[in-house]
């Protein structure tokens, strides 16, 4: 357990506590696998590439979007210019992102609750709105830091410090920080001094930072938090 923990108080017997669960967005309360996937099927029948080319060809070349086009131009001649495929992945995969209403129901729960909730991710901003729009998260989740916004990305703890500045922490008993990235989320919430909840997806921890405490998927985490 980090040295830098809050003192925990009882928060189902202090009405007036409200504490804090910074979200990630992206393969937390996102299924990014499932919008690639999507976009992946029309675009490898557009352009006659195999599909299961594009899942191997994402997975090595994660983060690196350019290389990604560059690499099937070169090696299925296809047609435009990279640039040009990676605007439209950006405008399209957003749109794609699936509405999953148990995650919407847990975070609704938290809410309920009493907890302050805030969505916490790297990336564009017109891209992660249009995500949360598509996973109907928007009413639910008002105040959204994102990356591009401010200059910083996580694992910058000024990324999540500026979500704290939105919200009452004079109130909150404990502050949390809800992700799957142990690079991101984890070592960064650790740094700002934070609790952190590690969506594993299933995974085993391959070493490095290391979390409060390790779920499965945000759904989980949601319960667990609930249930402290």
């Amino acid at each position: 357990m980090p040295p830098t923990a809050r003192p925990h108080r009882d928060t189902r017997t202090d009405s007036s506590a409200r504490p804090i669960a910074l979200l990630d967005l992206d393969d937390t309360l996102t299924d990014r696998a499932a919008a690639f996937a999507a976009w992946a099927t029309r675009f490898a029948a557009t352009h006659s590439i195999p599909e299961p080319w594009l899942h191997e060809t994402d997975a090595a070349h994660s983060g690196r979007r350019r290389d990604f086009f560059a690499l099937a131009k070169a090696t299925y001649d296809l047609p435009g210019t990279v640039e040009e495929h990676y605007a439209a992945f950006r405008r399209r995969t957003p749109q794609l992102v699936p509405y999953r209403p148990a995650v919407n129901a847990a975070v609704q729960a938290l809410a309920a609750h009493g907890w302050q909730l805030a969505v916490v991710t790297n990336g564009d901003h017109d891209a992660q709105h249009a995500k949360l729009a598509a996973a109907r998260l928007t009413d639910l989740l008002p105040t959204v830091v994102i990356s591009a916004d401010h200059g910083v990305r996580k694992p910058d703890q000024a990324l999540f410090h500026a979500a704290l500045d939105q919200l009452d922490t004079s109130a909150a008993p404990e502050i949390w920080v809800v992700g799957d990235s142990l690079a991101a989320d984890i070592e960064g919430g650790n740094r700002a001094g934070l609790r952190t909840l590690w969506i594993s997806h299933g995974r085993s921890h391959p070493g490095g930072p290391m979390p409060w405490h390790t779920v499965h998927d945000v759904v989980e985490a949601c319960a667990w938090l609930l249930a402290r």
